[in-house]
């Protein structure tokens, strides 16, 4: 492996560039000095002082005792796995901060219009927007969700939500899923199962070509503007429409009844 490709690796790690020479002449050197670091790493003696104490917070480095002061690397997978225990650590951190702040401002009185109130259509096109609707649609849910989708397709959907699905039933929301096949699928629906609580849960296969939505309660329903790509890969229409929620709910009963097991 090339030394620029170890550089890279370290600065896919977080590492400054400098930092990553620095550990990379240690690592070559094994027992060394500031000054042959320096010679080595093609970085300034001065530099090499001042970013050896952020390397050995880091646990990527250790100085020996003794004169001169030696310097040494951790065994490499130790280090790195510190580095990563690190990050995930910080991540946790920011993720708890992140739900705080989202709990606290839902808290807030922010005076918005309920749903329902007004007939709303909503092009969404951005895939992390789509996840979101998609994620509130479902937790919204209080009665009866209905999906349309590709039973390519849809694992990762539903790994997506998995958890919102649960909520869902737990209020007392039944799911019925129609997918798009020939014929039924006993392993996916075993794993569909072990997503989501299969006691709610009702499948069936339809060999028609479908349009593809989900719809919450008949009150709000989200369309995929293609059924060749996966939910959040094309713009997706969210609407609380009843008329168009109306035209949705008797297109699945008319596709649920002719679907098969």
């Amino acid at each position: 492996m090339s030394n620029d490709e170890n550089t890279d690796l370290l600065l896919g790690l977080g590492l400054t560039l400098n930092q990553a020479k620095i550990y990379l002449a240690i690592l070559k050197l094994e027992k060394t000095t500031v000054s042959e670091v320096a010679k080595f790493s093609k970085v300034r003696r001065e530099d090499v002082y001042r970013i050896l104490p952020s390397l050995e917070k880091m646990g990527l480095v250790e100085r020996l005792l003794g004169k001169p002061t030696q310097i040494r690397a951790t065994p490499i997978s130790d280090a790195l796995s510190f580095l990563i225990a690190e990050e995930k650590s910080k991540s946790d951190d920011r993720l708890t901060g992140m739900r705080n702040k989202v709990q606290r401002l839902s808290d807030k009185d922010w005076k918005q219009p309920l749903p329902g109130e007004e007939s709303i259509y909503i092009l969404i096109a951005e895939k992390k927007a789509i996840l979101a609707k998609t994620s509130e649609l479902i937790r919204n849910s209080r009665k009866e969700l209905t999906l349309i989708a590709d039973k390519a397709r849809i694992i990762p959907t539903l790994s997506q939500f998995s958890v919102e699905c649960r909520q869902a039933i737990k209020k007392g929301s039944q799911i019925r899923l129609i997918f798009e096949g020939d014929k039924s699928d006993g392993l996916l629906k075993e794993k569909v199962n072990k997503l989501i609580d299969g006691t709610s849960v009702h499948i069936k296969f339809n060999p028609e070509s479908l349009n593809h939505f989900i719809m919450s309660d008949d009150k709000e329903a989200l369309i995929t503007t293609s059924r060749e790509s996966g939910l959040g890969e094309s713009p997706s229409l969210w609407t609380n429409n009843s008329n168009l929620i109306g035209l949705l709910r008797t297109a699945f009963e008319s596709d649920w009844q002719k679907a098969k097991d």
